[in-house]
Order: structure tokens, then C-alpha cells, then sequence
């Protein structure tokens, strides 16, 4: 009912176009934007002859490519402050899940971690708004905090694909092992590129003794999925 009421005085928008949505609308996505969403088909990413660096993940979820309006929209969440955009986001996730696996099978979610003072300057971290929401929506907890970044690098876009593993690695930690151990943990990103950060967060929950660690992005970089 309180969510209907704030919809009533502040009417939802397409996060594409800016196009006023019917009270009821699930999704803040209007028809003619969602027909033009660039979506993945299949089962996932798990192949490293795919083209990833993904060595320490059991497999990755992905809703789309990041290219048109969906690139245009990961950008001014991440950084032209359209944090709401989370939820919308979290929904694709989670619609994503439901049609590919048994999200019961996920013991716990957690996010990709920003450095302190990077999400600070930005004033959230995307990852981590994502995953909470995408918690309420597949009914599995989230634990934040539960992986850390301890090293402050350099942004993994500036990058080539060697760089960004000598970037990344050693730069994340796990602040309580046993919360991990015997997990089977799903790990929330925005983007997937080379699958390098992926990858290593991965390999430390692996460490701390995670059972499997799967990865869920909103979009991946690369064209060929």
C-alpha cells in the first residue's frame, strides 16, 4: 500500500527515455525500451574459451550486453549519481536467476566491494545496492561487508586484459571465514569485462572456503555470449 502511495505522488520513469510508467508497472522500464534491451540468451558463462578470466568462478549469470541504452544507463548509475536505478537493475537480476537456476541453492549473496575512500567520493557503491535489493527479490540474505577491499587500484577500464590482473590482485579479503566456509555464495557485479575482478573475488571466498561461488552481472562487455 506505501509503496503504491509513493508511486501515486511520484509517478515512475523509464530509466531509458524518462517516459511516465502506469502506476502498476513492475519494471521502471517502458514497452518500446524494453524491446530494444540488448538480452542475453543461454545458460551462462562458464567456458573460459569464451573469452573471461574466470578461472575461479563456477559459472556466471548475465542479463545483457553492455551497449545502447543499457550502457548508457550503467553509466549514469555509477557516475552521474542515478543511484535509484538499483532497483530496476536488482528486478532484471533476479528475473534472470528465477529463469536459470534455483536460487535455493544460494546460501548467501555478496557484492564486489569498492575501496573506502572510492565509494565515499562516489557516494554508494552500485555493486553493493544491487545485491541487497536482488537479496529482497530471490529471498536469499545478504551479508555486506562480508568481502573487503584492502588495496586501493586503479580503475579496471583504463586497463588491457594483463594489467587488469596485475591491478586487481591481492586486493581483496574476507572480513569473517566463517560466514564463507561451506557457502555456496552468489557474487554481484555491474559489469563483466575481462572477468578479472570477478575472478578474484572469487579465488578469495575460495580461500576463506566457499563450496562454490557463482557471479550474476547486470551486463558483460563482450559481444560474442
Amino acid at each position: 500500500m506505501l509503496e503504491g502511495i509513493i508511486k501515486f505522488i511520484f509517478p515512475s520513469k523509464c530509466i531509458f527515455c524518462g517516459t511516465l510508467l502506469d502506476i502498476n508497472a513492475e519494471l521502471d522500464i517502458c514497452a518500446r525500451c524494453y524491446s530494444r534491451i540488448p538480452f542475453i540468451n543461454g545458460k551462462g558463462i562458464k567456458d573460459r574459451r569464451q573469452g573471461y578470466d574466470i578461472k575461479y568462478c563456477d559459472g556466471v549469470f548475465c542479463v545483457c550486453n553492455y551497449s545502447g541504452i543499457v550502457k548508457d544507463s550503467i553509466i549514469k548509475y555509477k557516475f552521474l549519481n542515478k543511484a535509484s536505478y538499483y532497483r530496476t537493475f536488482a528486478k532484471l537480476l533476479s528475473y534472470k536467476l528465477k529463469e536459470m537456476t534455483n536460487c535455493r541453492n544460494f546460501d548467501i549473496i555478496v557484492s564486489v566491494p569498492l575501496y573506502k575512500n572510492k565509494e565515499r567520493v562516489r557516494g554508494y557503491n552500485q555493486s553493493l545496492l544491487v545485491s541487497k535489493a536482488l537479496s529482497k527479490e530471490i529471498g536469499v540474505p545478504h551479508y555486506s561487508g562480508l568481502l573487503v577491499k584492502i588495496k586501493n587500484t586503479e580503475s579496471q577500464s583504463l586497463l588491457g586484459k594483463k594489467e587488469r590482473y596485475t591491478n586487481i590482485k591481492d586486493a581483496f579479503a574476507t572480513s569473517d571465514r566463517d560466514k564463507v566456509k561451506d557457502k555456496s555464495i552468489l557474487l554481484v557485479d555491474d559489469i563483466l569485462t575481462t572477468g578479472s575482478t570477478i575472478s578474484e573475488c572469487c579465488k578469495v571466498l575460495k580461500e576463506s572456503g566457499a563450496k562454490k561461488v557463482f557471479a550474476a552481472v547486470i551486463a558483460t562487455g563482450r559481444q560474442s555470449v
